[in-house]
């Protein structure tokens, strides 16, 4: 079984700034730099950075994790797919209906 993520690339820039401002905060409460109620309210802020992260991947679908199932065997009346499918579609479907004018740009 093969599991495939595509995660877009705003939510790995998202998660490298979360990292990077909550190793800079806790330096920073390690070495006493901030009053109680100063860290308190920048781990308030870190969590809700964190939770409205994840609440913007999940409506923008940014993170999506797809698993495959194992292929089929080939038997003898379906031998085993060695590419992938491709859609195709006929040269007519790329000339406009009338004079045959063609969508696509032409090629020198």
């Amino acid at each position: 079984m093969q599991i495939k993520a595509r995660i877009q690339r705003w939510v790995i820039w998202w998660f490298y700034v979360g990292v990077i401002c909550g190793i800079i905060v806790f330096a920073n409460i390690l070495m006493d730099n901030f009053t109680v109620f100063q860290e308190r309210f920048l781990l308030a802020v870190g969590a809700a950075f964190w939770l409205l992260g994840g609440f913007v991947c999940w409506a923008y679908d940014a993170v999506d994790v797809e698993t495959s199932a194992p292929t089929e065997s080939a038997t003898p009346d379906k031998p085993a797919a060695t590419t992938p499918e491709t859609e195709w579609h006929p040269a007519s479907d790329f000339l406009l209906p009338g004079r045959k004018k063609s969508l696509l740009p032409w090629r020198h």
